[in-house]
């Protein structure tokens, strides 16, 4: 069976030091990751281009671009898909993202209607479908209210994957099983649909319920909100080592990325490293 590669998205020190942030990455290098999500951003000039030479360095210390990605459903009205296939050409890479739609802001207590979602929906078929034809997997990264939220007998999820069919999924198997689903059948559904091409795993200590601050919602939901103790790959509720199994299993997926929305323990470096030597005990991921 194949072997995959280790990717990161968040969970790195931020900072706005250019060479601290490159000491950064040179360190994700060092400890095994090859690929990392959002690296568009480090790699960028000031006029929002790609500079060659930032990339070839990205490279040089064995970090590949993963993917370029639009934050939200909202942030896909203001823009195109002409402008997400040509960014991720330059940037060398044949995915995109959008991390949320309209069913995550349940989260801040917002109902969220059919109408709402069939909208966005039918947004994100078309871009999908333009992206497709330059080759370019257009992708939606779930939640857990995508399993939660129903209608009309079909959770939010089954819609997307219903009425989105050029709509690829980048699985958060962590967030699926926060929300009761269990990741390692839903990977080899999604996989046998040819729907699945990008994961992040995280895991989150079982039972646990704490409050968090969701950065990504509107600014007027100001509360917390109740969510996972997330903790380090493999401490927790995740079958970290059946999911690997199952995305062994599509070729598509090259990349494990790590993710945790919220450190509670461990932070930055520590996490990475703690997520990289689970990964690579498996005998799964180099």
């Amino acid at each position: 069976m194949k072997k995959m590669k280790a990717g990161v998205i968040g969970i790195m020190p931020m900072t706005r030091d250019e060479n601290e942030l490159w000491a950064n990455i040179k360190e994700l290098g060092k400890i095994g990751f090859k690929g990392a999500e959002g690296a568009e951003r480090w790699v960028t000039n000031a006029e929002g281009k790609v500079d060659p030479d930032k990339l070839k360095k990205l490279k040089s210390y064995g970090i590949s671009p993963i993917d370029v990605s639009v934050g939200s459903g909202a942030a896909l009205k203001e823009t195109t898909a002409g402008a997400i296939i040509e960014r991720a050409h330059n940037l060398g890479v044949s995915k995109a993202v959008v991390f949320h739609g309209a069913a995550f802001f349940a989260k801040g207590g917002k109902v969220v209607t059919y109408d709402e979602v069939m909208e966005e929906i039918e947004m994100f078929q078309k871009v999908a479908e333009e992206c497709k034809k330059e080759g370019v997997k257009f992708s939606y990264h779930n939640h857990d209210h995508e399993f939660t939220i129903d209608f009309k007998g079909l959770s939010v999820y089954d819609m997307l994957l219903a009425y989105a069919p050029d709509l690829y999924m980048e699985l958060d198997c962590g967030w699926a099983t926060y929300a009761g689903m269990y990741a390692p059948d839903l990977i080899r559904k999604l996989t046998r649909g040819g729907r699945l091409t990008l994961m992040h795993f995280k895991d989150f200590l079982p039972g646990s319920k704490i409050k968090h601050t969701f950065p990504q919602l509107d600014r007027t939901m100001t509360q917390k909100f109740t969510g996972p103790q997330f903790c380090a790959i493999g401490a927790g509720a995740l079958p970290v080592y059946e999911c690997l199994k199952a995305c062994q299993e599509n070729d598509d997926i090259e990349f494990i990325t790590c993710e945790q929305d919220f450190p509670h323990v461990w932070k930055g470096m520590d996490i990475l490293k703690m997520d990289y030597a689970v990964l690579k005990e498996s005998g799964m991921v180099l």
